[in-house]
């Protein structure tokens, strides 16, 4: 690309660190790139994403690791480099950054597409005699792990979270050594990749993006007991006001107790086996939805031997999503009535970090912005965010379409067993959230196999919320509707249209829009060639978004139920935000969009049946 010599310290300052850590000196400082976000200057090496991971299921002692790590390009079969055999990488990254991110210090694109990360830790003396478990909120795509020298264990997927319990590998006292090995072959694979395109690094193509490879989300130390909660699952029952939890643990338990919370005050109590469901009756619940956010908080704890053993805490929201038939059309229903679902499509990419924003401010930003613009609804596009995220959704109240990150490539047998794990586990590790109301399979036709099979596989193992088959069925070659899931949904840019109405389905617009242009100072490459950029400026581009939404409104008299505007910043060559990539300018007038999205949302239309 054309920036490779631009001189960085002039879009962002400088940002340097050089730390003693045991037998080597730790160096970084933020790598080159055409464009940073407001939050980049912030940055601080030593206090990296500092916040709990992990809300939903939150002790109080943890330990972050995330900071600077050695780092080196590594070749399949090399031997392990532990500190005896290579005292000190030859570069270093900070964690947990992509290795092609600017933020990450590194910001280059490896050839063997695996990498060696490296450092030193120490256990605190407090955690004796408990079990300690190392966590990876997402590793991109497969993570090899040893400590002291030691293999602990594999996981392959680039978007869910997982553990290892590493006790038996650590010394009884002193620092501890961590190595990570990384293999990311993006979409030369057909794996779970999402918009990251191996050839676009350094020159990007209309709708595929910078990859984003290695440890990507915050890493860190937890202390647990030998029995522990390991997972939880939190339903909400609004028709009969019951809350269900069932509490997993790591070992047989007596018993698990559950109180849930209002404000310090305490609502409901029961008590349970582990793996079984506990009811609790919620008196006159208050319910969530984006106009009041109301999270109940959730505390859980195991007992063995007459001994307590454990304790989280977490939250719940008391709502239902589900379809509601009106004069023989479907509409979503939220709480049990008709709630008209705007919002805009969100790649979740960033010009600094790639794929992991640069503070947990700006993922608060994200979310509450897209509430002020006077949306209620976001379609996560084919990437999983971090925790986090989800948390600030459910707090701030915004409904949530989850696509799973897919490929355009077919599949091969082991890479469609490989889809449907990790299928498996971003529905798992996300059913908690009461923001998300509509996991999305495929999207369009991109690596299709078995629609029919696998969206009843979602609707059965999550019968709590909505699935789309495939979303966009009259995209590519050929248009075909399967005709399954809870949701039918077609794809129209300009102008944005609606679907034949189904009986058995809900009808929405699941990209439309694409109305850009070019902002000039906040451009991702100043030669293109760029996509989406169509429109003279500000007012040409507000007004045709005006117009957009007088036709969703007519569209919803024949049954349309919601619509996705595309897109909501620009990402890389697309130039159709509403924001730069950079968040720091915003492309069109406001508040007549606030205006324009509050009106689809908030219109009392009759449908009209045929």
């Amino acid at each position: 690309m054309k920036f490779r010599g631009m001189i960085h310290h002039l879009l962002v300052p400088v940002l340097f660190l050089s730390l003693t850590s045991g037998l080597y000196s730790q160096k970084w400082q933020v790598a080159d790139a055409p464009l940073f976000t407001p939050w980049a200057h912030e940055v601080k090496p030593d206090n990296i994403l500092p916040e709990y991971p992990r809300p939903m299921m939150e002790r109080p002692a943890w330990k972050n690791l995330n900071g600077v790590w050695q780092f080196m390009e590594a070749k399949e079969g090399d031997p392990l480099p532990v500190a005896v055999r290579i005292r000190k990488f030859p570069e270093n990254i900070l964690v947990p950054f992509p290795w092609e991110s600017a933020l990450s210090g590194v910001r280059k694109q490896l050839d063997t597409r695996r990498a060696w990360y490296r450092r030193n830790f120490n256990v605190p003396a407090e955690w004796e005699g408990q079990r300690i478990l190392l966590h990876f909120g997402a590793v991109d795509w497969e993570a090899r792990v040893y400590i002291n020298g030691k293999f602990v264990g594999m996981h392959q997927g680039g978007y869910d979270p997982f553990f290892f319990d590493i006790t038996a590998f650590l010394h009884k006292k002193g620092q501890q050594e961590i190595i990570v090995e990384v293999w990311d072959p993006g979409n030369d694979k057909a794996i779970a990749c999402g918009k990251q395109n191996n050839e676009r690094f350094d020159d990007p193509q209309r709708f595929t993006y910078t990859p984003a490879s290695g440890i990507w989300q915050t890493v860190w130390l937890e202390p647990v007991p030998e029995i522990y909660i390991r997972d939880l699952k939190i339903v909400a029952d609004i028709d009969h006001a019951l809350l269900q939890v069932k509490v997993f643990t790591s070992a047989l338990a007596d018993e698990v107790k559950v109180r849930v919370l209002d404000n310090g005050r305490d609502v409901a109590f029961a008590s349970g086996h582990p793996n079984q469901i506990i009811n609790l009756e919620i008196t006159e619940p208050r319910l969530w939805s984006p106009m009041d956010p109301f999270l109940y908080d959730v505390e859980m704890t195991v007992h063995s031997g007459g001994q307590l053993t454990d304790r989280v805490k977490s939250y719940a929201g008391m709502r239902k999503i589900s379809l509601c038939e009106d004069k023989g059309i479907q509409r979503i229903c939220l709480n049990n009535e008709f709630i008209f679902q705007m919002g805009p499509l969100d790649q979740g990419y960033w010009p600094d970090g790639i794929y992991t924003a640069p503070s947990d401010e700006a993922l608060k930003w994200e979310i509450e912005n897209m509430k002020d613009f006077g949306y209620n609804m976001v379609r996560k596009h084919i990437k999983v965010e971090p925790q986090r995220w989800y948390y600030w959704a459910d707090k701030l109240g915004l409904l949530v379409w989850q696509d799973m990150p897919g490929t355009f490539k077919q599949r091969d047998e082991e890479e469609k067993n490989q889809f449907e794990l990790e299928l498996q586990r971003m529905i798992k590790t996300h059913w908690n959230h009461p923001s998300i109301v509509n996991w999305i399979v495929f999207n369009e036709h991109w690596g299709v196999y078995d629609v029919e099979r696998l969206t009843n596989f979602v609707m059965e193992m999550d019968p709590s919320r909505l699935v789309t088959g495939n979303t966009g069925i009259d995209a590519g070659r050929p248009s075909v509707d399967y005709e399954v899931g809870h949701i039918k949904s077609n794809h129209s840019y300009r102008p944005p249209n609606v679907a034949l109405v189904s009986n058995k389905r809900a009808t929405v617009c699941g990209e439309y829009g694409a109305i850009g242009y070019n902002m000039e100072g906040h451009i991702w490459d100043p030669d293109g060639p760029w996509v989406h950029y169509n429109y003279e400026g500000k007012d040409a581009a507000t007004e045709e978004y005006e117009k957009f939404i007088r036709m969703i409104l007519d569209f919803r008299k024949k049954g349309l139920c919601a619509a996705v505007y595309t897109q909501w910043t620009d990402v890389e060559n697309e130039m159709n935000g509403i924001y730069t990539y950079d968040r720091k300018v915003i492309k069109h007038h406001k508040e007549r969009i606030r205006a324009a999205n509050l009106s689809a949302i908030e219109t009392q239309i009759e449908l009209e049946t045929k």
